[in-house]
């Protein structure tokens, strides 16, 4: 599935890239060297950004890469959708009207279309750039049927920062100030907090800014599918930060409300919610809350008997337009949702992955208030 939908975008790409050829050649008194030098050089910046921009130690020439970045991959992708479907709408259209028919004409050429397409898509990047770095708090509220000795809990509920592209030092700066205006009883981190891009300094910046981090009841941290469960050094710089690590483990916190720790669905050591559970002696009876990095497998946690799950890693809708078909490989996208007696929390995280872009959804610290003995 993923190779299909991998070798899909490379499709849709090159067709992107051979209609701006097209027009390049037909409207830019320039040769086809400059066009490939060009696209060639945007590209490799693109991929290199991706995946190794960790290694660059100059701060505006890394900014710059990660704009550039941005910037193209946005521009290529959505101009090569739209120059796709239009090539699809006239192919199809062409069987049944006429040559001279206005709307059939504007959607065969390409010397206006192209133009508007990379300026529209160029502005696109630029806004969703700037949207990922706008941290916001919102608020959520849960209501849990079962009693507690605490009328409430309030948690403070960060994901997906991507440290790296996605967040930067600043960034980090601002979730710590919000997450501080919240005066939360408990800070929850649903992990890919780092990636493959997370510099070693700016770890050692999180785990020395994260130890002004207060809670009545500390920080609790799950592994996400970029943590790689612990085998790097992601372990190393919570506990120095002073954060609890949860992998398919336990805590009681307020007395009598049970925290479980699940590892990433996609590490393969991921637990069954019902052996961690029976393991660690889990009272059901009482309020218990389930943190896991995907919202998965979100029915058979309620069936265990768990009244709350938090999750993150979906991003929200990162990229516009991607929300139906991600909502297909998730339980849920983001919000709350009820299963059974259940409600699973899924937030849109302070960044994403990859790119620094992120629209419609909002970065987000999420303030998770969760009311206890109270029916929906």
């Amino acid at each position: 599935m993923v190779f299909l939908v991998f070798a899909a975008v490379i499709a849709v790409l090159v067709i992107g890239v051979l209609s701006c050829l097209d027009w390049w050649k037909k409207h830019v008194p320039l040769s086809q060297v400059y066009f490939w030098g060009i696209t060639v050089v945007l590209l490799t910046n693109m991929v290199f950004t991706a995946f190794a921009v960790k290694t660059i130690t100059i701060k505006p020439l890394k900014e710059i890469m990660i704009f550039l970045s941005a910037i193209t991959f946005i521009v290529l992708i959505y101009t090569s959708v739209i120059m796709t479907l239009k090539y699809i709408i006239s192919f199809l259209m062409g069987g049944f009207v006429k040559p001279t028919n206005h709307f059939y004409r504007f959607i065969k050429e390409t010397h206006r279309t192209v133009p508007i397409l990379l300026v529209l898509t160029m502005i696109l990047g630029i806004v969703g750039y700037i949207h990922m770095g706008s941290i916001v708090t919102k608020d959520y509220e849960i209501n849990v049927e079962k009693k507690s000795k605490n009328k409430q809990l309030t948690a403070a509920v960060v994901a997906d920062t991507h440290i790296g592209i996605a967040a930067h030092k600043d960034t980090l700066d601002e979730i710590i100030k919000q997450i501080g205006d919240i005066k939360p009883d408990v800070v929850l981190l649903l992990g890919d907090i780092f990636d493959e891009n997370t510099s070693t300094d700016e770890k050692e910046y999180f785990a020395e800014a994260f130890k002004a981090v207060k809670s009545k009841y500390g920080t609790f941290y799950i592994y996400g599918n970029h943590d790689d469960e612990g085998k790097t050094d992601t372990k190393e710089y919570m506990e120095q930060a002073g954060i609890k690590i949860l992998a398919d483990d336990t805590a009681v916190i307020a007395g009598d409300i049970t925290l479980i720790g699940m590892n990433s669905e996609y590490a393969g050591s991921g637990d069954k919610i019902e052996r961690i559970i029976k393991d660690k002696k889990v009272d059901t009876q009482k309020p218990v809350i389930v943190l896991k990095h995907e919202p998965l497998g979100l029915q058979e946690i309620a069936d265990a008997g768990a009244d709350v799950s938090m999750h993150g890693h979906t991003h929200g809708e990162q990229f516009p337009v991607t929300y139906l078909p991600f909502s297909f490989m998730n339980d849920m996208m983001c919000g709350t949702k009820k299963f059974s007696d259940m409600t699973a929390f899924t937030t849109q995280g302070a960044g994403g992955w990859g790119f620094h872009f992120k629209l419609p959804a909002s970065s987000e610290v999420a303030k998770v208030t969760i009311n206890f003995g109270v029916k929906d």
